[in-house]
This record gives structure tokens, C-alpha cells and sequence, in this order.
């Protein structure tokens, strides 16, 4: 069973390898963008920080899942996929749409999603640390 959690290891290192990248990237543009400032008003049903940061966390953790699995078809990997999307769905009580709204919105605001991803690495840093990883 060792070398099953060493592999686990190394694929969330991977994971938050990729997300600081993430976070590298989008803060280039909200460096750049800083100084424009504008109306920092949420849009209506846009969830917030906390909401996508959470969603975003379990999204990432059942990419890795299904990754790990390492399914022969990709029909299979994206039907599990979807599945565990269905359910973080249900578990935050939010619809796609209003995810892929608030996504957007958040994508047009590359200071706020950098937090978000900041959030993200740390959420999933936690879980890795207490061992409350489900994959």
C-alpha cells in the first residue's frame, strides 16, 4: 500500500505545482490591471470567493481521481467526471449555469480569481495534510 500513497503524493504535488502556476498567471494580469479599478459589485447569483473556491477545490481533487484511475477510454474517465461534477453540484446546491456564470465573471477579474486560486491551493494543502483526500 506504500507505493500507492507515494503515487498519490506525487500526483497532488503535481496538482498544486499546476495551481501556483495558475495563480502565476492570472497575477501578471491583475497587476496590470490594478490601477484601472471599477465597480467591484457582484453580479447577481455570481457565488462567491468562498463558494468557487470550495467547488474549485473538489473539481481539481476529482480530476486527480479520475486521472489516477487511469481508464482506458475516454468516454469512461469523462462520464466519471461528469458524475462527480453532478454531485459537488448537489453538495454546494448550485446548478451549472450559475457556475459557469460566476466563472466567467471571475475570469474578467484575473485579482479575484488569483485569490480564488490561492484558496484553492490551500484547501487542497489542508485536506492533503488531514488526510481527507477521496480519491
Amino acid at each position: 500500500m506504500k507505493p500507492n500513497k507515494d503515487r498519490h503524493l506525487r500526483v497532488m504535488k503535481r496538482l498544486l505545482s499546476h495551481l501556483r502556476g495558475l495563480a502565476a498567471l492570472y497575477a501578471l494580469p491583475a497587476l496590470l490591471l490594478a490601477g484601472c479599478g471599477g465597480d467591484n459589485t457582484l453580479p447577481a447569483n455570481t457565488l462567491s470567493e468562498e463558494q468557487m473556491s470550495n467547488i474549485l477545490a473538489d473539481i481539481h481533487l476529482a480530476e486527480s481521481r479520475v486521472n489516477r484511475l487511469q481508464l482506458r477510454s475516454l468516454d469512461s474517465s469523462l462520464m466519471l467526471f461528469n458524475r462527480l461534477k453532478s454531485d459537488i453540484w448537489k453538495k454546494y446546491k448550485v446548478d451549472t449555469l450559475a457556475y459557469r456564470e460566476s466563472y466567467n465573471y471571475y475570469m474578467t477579474h484575473p485579482e479575484v480569481m488569483t485569490r480564488i486560486y490561492e484558496k484553492v491551493g490551500k484547501k487542497i494543502e489542508q485536506r492533503e495534510k488531514s488526510s481527507n483526500i477521496k480519491l
